[in-house]
């Protein structure tokens, strides 16, 4: 068995470029020794480990500063949407109420027109619904009364009848004496 170890150790050697393995190698015979060659591996391992460990914490401070700034590139883009999501929205109200006060003014032309208003009456006229534009209307309609001038190419047509001559005659004395 001796034999069989000298020839291990010769190989050993070889592979090992010749150094002598007597000075690598030592036999442990205390608890001590043990310990102590277990602690430098410990140590080792430890080193090994402490460096990863620094390589791995520098990657992870890399990632969380480029997610911090995604973070805050995208938090600036999403304050930018939501003002600009308010701006639209102030400007859809502005249009809402612009729309709606124009078809307000429609409406009340159209009633104005339909009880024989003047056209500078739909001024005077309140109410934000039909109904309410349409009493408003009928009200103003009693106070003034209809004065629509004869549209355009209109012209009156003369009557043979005597008795609505006379009374045209008469009409338009009351208003000269006016």
């Amino acid at each position: 068995m001796g034999a069989f170890l000298i020839q291990k150790i010769t190989q050993t050697q070889r592979k090992c470029g010749g150094r002598n393995m007597a000075e690598e190698f030592k036999i442990i015979e205390t608890q001590e020794q043990l310990d102590a060659v277990i602690r430098g591996r410990l140590e080792r391992e430890r080193e090994k480990s402490n460096g990863q460990l620094a390589e791995l914490q520098e990657k992870l401070d890399k990632q969380t500063a480029e997610t911090q700034k995604q973070i805050s590139e995208l938090t600036k883009a999403l304050n930018e949407a939501k003002e600009e999501k308010n701006n639209f929205d102030k400007l859809i109200e502005e249009k809402d109420a612009a729309i709606k006060n124009y078809e307000l003014h429609s409406v009340k032309t159209r009633i104005a027109h339909e009880l024989g208003l003047s056209y500078d009456a739909v001024n005077f006229l309140q109410g934000s619904t039909e109904e309410e534009i349409q009493k408003s209307a009928e009200s103003l309609k009693d106070l003034v009364g209809t004065k629509t001038a004869p549209l355009a190419g209109e012209v009156p047509v003369p009557s043979n009848d005597k008795d609505t001559k006379n009374a045209a005659l008469r009409s338009m004395v009351r208003d000269l004496t006016k």
